[in-house]
């Protein structure tokens, strides 16, 4: 019985000298804590299931991103009335008149093209221009925008037909977020007919517009000077149209 006694005396002290399992909190006597490790692990680990949602999760932000981000593509459509004088030198002449003129323009980000079409009833020709237009300067159509263009104008007139390119370069700018300013001005490159002779011309524009949402009234002075120079003439024929635009333009 002694002997029994003096082990179980042993094994009382060795168990109250010991740190017990529980109180350690799973943690060894060299202070390793597996149950938190086993976390960190469970923290960071991917499945399959959680993939699967973050996929969907981000396919539903793309959706909602190409539903609410604005369109790439902008159009507008504008009509003008167009009241101008006509001065002729030699020989010299100077007349009234009134016309009619559309424009439809439509852009891909900062690149565009842009028909134009002008009924002249009064002087008998009408204008079909198209041209391609680069914004340099500006993220939209209705924004503070710096463009160049390069495009073709044909004049369908009594005297016959004139085909001419031509550069330009336009500027637009807001003084506040509905009214602005804008100017633009066109060089026609100088080409030849057997009719006209040598033929060169500029426009020159300048004016003022007030935004109504995407609705747009504008009024315009504007100046086109054509210069035909033909072989058998002493002098150049010189044929300015100054006036005024006002039209419409609805952006879309």
């Amino acid at each position: 019985m002694s002997r029994f006694s003096s082990l179980l005396l042993l094994c009382i002290i060795a168990f109250s000298t010991t740190p017990s399992f529980a109180q350690s909190g799973s943690r060894w006597g060299s202070g390793i804590d597996f149950t938190k490790r086993a976390a960190n692990r469970e923290a960071g680990r991917w499945s399959l299931s959680e993939w699967l949602e973050m996929k969907n999760r981000n396919r539903m932000m793309d959706m909602w991103l190409s539903m609410n981000s604005p369109s790439p593509f902008e159009f507008s459509l504008g009509g003008t009335y167009n009241s101008y004088k006509t001065e002729v030198k030699n020989p010299d002449s100077s007349s009234s008149h009134t016309s009619f003129a559309g424009e439809l323009s439509a852009y891909a980000q900062f690149v565009g093209v842009t028909a134009e079409y002008e009924n002249n009833t009064s002087e008998h020709f009408n204008d079909l221009a198209g041209m391609l237009n680069i914004r340099l300067l500006g993220n939209s159509i209705q924004n503070t925008s710096f463009t160049i263009h390069y495009g073709q104008r044909t004049r369908d007139a009594s005297l016959g037909k004139l085909t001419q390119q031509f550069g330009q370069a336009s500027l637009q700018v807001y003084l506040t977020k509905y009214f602005g300013l804008e100017g633009k001005y066109r060089y026609f490159l100088p080409t030849s007919t057997d009719e006209l002779g040598d033929v060169s011309g500029n426009i020159t524009e300048a004016g003022l517009f007030i935004d109504f949402k995407a609705i747009r009234i504008f009024g315009t002075w504007y100046k086109e000077s054509q210069k035909n120079k033909i072989p058998a003439a002493t002098d150049d024929t010189v044929t300015d149209r100054a006036g005024i635009r006002s039209g419409i333009k609805i952006f879309f």
